[in-house]
């Protein structure tokens, strides 16, 4: 399956090959696409990164265009930008 995005960290680097992927912090409860470390203010399943493009292509619904949904009860600043667990998602600058 082609990449479909490529997210990048301080540490780490993660090819996108599906077109939804979580990032939290593992636990004997389940794993996250993307582990963010172990600390209690990263919840099991924080965030989840998503696009609404038509599979693999970029077009159709959301034309390739990437929104975050938050899932933790702490929240995400997204460049300052507080959303809360249960806010609509916001959708990602392309960089």
């Amino acid at each position: 399956m082609a990449a479909v995005a490529r997210l990048e960290g301080r540490e780490f680097e993660y090819v996108m090959k599906k077109r939804s992927v979580t990032v939290g912090r593992n636990s004997s409860q389940g794993s996250v696409d993307v582990s963010m470390g172990h600390s209690s203010f990263i919840s099991r399943r924080h965030l989840e990164i998503f696009t609404a493009a038509a599979e693999d292509t970029g077009s159709g619904p959301g034309g390739g265009e990437f929104y975050l949904r938050c899932l933790g009860k702490n929240g995400v600043f997204v460049d300052g930008v507080f959303l809360r667990r249960g806010a609509p998602p916001l959708q990602l600058p392309r960089v």
